[in-house]
């Protein structure tokens, strides 16, 4: 990145002297020169933004705290990875912005640039229903198929969001809002092999994708929600 001083040059201790250097460039002094450059690059490329439609989509997997139990942790690391990168190979092929991951929780998102306004909803459908199936091929233990495959559940809802870089040390893109716990609420309130989401969403998906299935699930009970009604 051009004009970024090396750390220790007369250049950087001029930079501080003056007050010149930003809380985003301050925070790159500890880093090496390659991850300098990435943190600077995610600073200037994203900046506080609303999005109004978005697709938010949740899973994680169904057992994951016994599975983790049963396991060691190297063969925990090496199911999820097994699962995220066939998420990561799906998510390309439906045009899904990978947000991130944490332990057995993978979240993407649609529309955040609003070229996806008219099918946001089903490319986030489809790729959950593959994602379902990969899931069901990814074996929990490949020294010991007796252990049997990856079950997820998954959940998502459509609304509105901010995006955001928040953080100086190792700073992390998010998304926030409502609209991001009520995907998690999908996601939660779910069960083992099966999709849920919300009235929201499931109102877009069939003007979307009208010969897609979408089943009433009917009223439940959302933790910080109340009554909300949901359909498979």
């Amino acid at each position: 990145v051009r004009g970024i001083p090396q750390e220790g040059s007369r250049q950087a201790q001029g930079w501080r002297e003056s007050g010149a250097v930003s809380k985003i460039r301050r925070s790159c002094f500890r880093y090496s020169p390659s991850q300098k450059a990435a943190i600077l690059n995610v600073f200037l490329c994203f900046r506080r933004e609303t999005h109004e439609n978005v697709t938010i989509f949740f899973s994680d997997i169904v057992h994951f705290t016994d599975i983790s139990r049963m396991l060691t942790a190297g063969k925990v690391c090496m199911m999820l990875d097994r699962l995220y990168v066939a998420f990561d190979a799906l998510a390309n092929k439906h045009k899904i912005f990978k947000v991130e991951t944490i332990g057995d929780a993978w979240m993407g998102v649609t529309n955040l640039e609003n070229d996806q306004d008219d099918t946001h909803v089903k490319q986030i459908a489809e790729f959950a229903i593959d994602a379902v199936q990969a899931a069901s091929k990814i074996m929990i233990d490949e020294d010991d198929p007796k252990k049997g495959y990856v079950r997820i559940r998954v959940g998502f809802h459509s609304g509105s969001v901010v995006s955001n870089v928040i953080g100086s040390l190792n700073p992390r893109y998010g998304l926030f809002g409502d609209t991001v716990n009520t995907a998690s609420r999908m996601e939660s309130n779910s069960y083992s092999q099966k999709i849920q989401c919300s009235e929201s969403a499931a109102e877009l998906l069939k003007v979307q994708a009208p010969d897609m299935p979408v089943t009433r699930r009917g009223k439940i009970a959302v933790k910080g929600k109340g009554n909300m009604t949901t359909y498979w």
